[in-house]
């Protein structure tokens, strides 16, 4: 394995590519894993992360203000159609419990969080925000907030078991941190080896479910 070739052709962080500044925006980088969190594809996410900033939606002061059928129209701009009024109650109620619990401030979490569990928890209390997404939100946040370090996805664990980075699922955060501690590239960090797993980790799954429809399609 080239790991310089894998972080090239995928290690560009996913909040990069929307023009997000994570240390100094990270509510639009939550706004954007609420919808990367969503059942959509990665394209549709953002297409409709896109849309929210086109529109000067992007604080949760500004979410609270307005109806669900605004964010909706917005889903739309961006092909998310399906449970598009659910992600939308889901991003106001997050906008308004933010703005209640934490002043708008969702750095907050973070310093008030004893630990990562304790973090991850708390952002697990808003509704519509689940594991997943927390690992989404967090991953690009790790050695920017003192308590982000979640644990690897199972896409992630994917790609790094075909690289053969990890044979197992155990301790698979450990390795795979003591295995870019060994073999680190200039001009990345370790956010970037996360991002280039995950991304890999998607096509394999892609070439893997077309594959499974191909079959199907030879024996009906």
């Amino acid at each position: 394995m080239n790991l310089r070739k894998l972080l090239e052709r995928y290690g560009k962080l996913f909040s990069q590519e929307l023009g997000i500044d994570v240390k100094k925006e990270p509510f639009k980088w939550f706004l954007a894993s609420i919808l990367f969190g969503a059942r959509i594809s990665t394209i549709i996410a953002k297409r409709t992360y896109k849309a929210y900033d086109e529109a000067g939606l992007t604080s949760a002061q500004k979410i609270a203000t307005i109806n669900q059928e605004t964010l909706i129209n917005l889903h739309g701009r961006g092909g998310y159609v399906r449970y598009n009024g659910i992600t939308a109650d889901y991003i106001m109620g997050v906008s308004k419990k933010l703005l209640e619990n934490y002043d708008g401030d969702i750095e907050k979490l973070d310093k008030i969080s004893q630990n990562p569990k304790d973090l991850e928890r708390r952002l697990q209390e808003f509704r519509g925000v689940g594991p997943v997404t927390t690992k989404i939100f967090l991953r690009e946040l790790r050695g920017l907030w003192k308590n982000a370090d979640p644990e690897p996805t199972s896409i992630e664990i994917l790609a790094a078991k075909k690289l053969g980075i990890i044979e197992s699922d155990e301790n698979a955060l450990e390795k795979l941190k003591e295995f870019w501690h060994k073999n680190r590239v200039e001009g990345y960090d370790f956010r970037n080896f996360e991002v280039a797993l995950v991304k890999l980790g998607l096509k394999l799954r892609r070439e893997k479910l077309n594959s499974l429809k191909t079959a199907i399609m030879l024996v009906s």
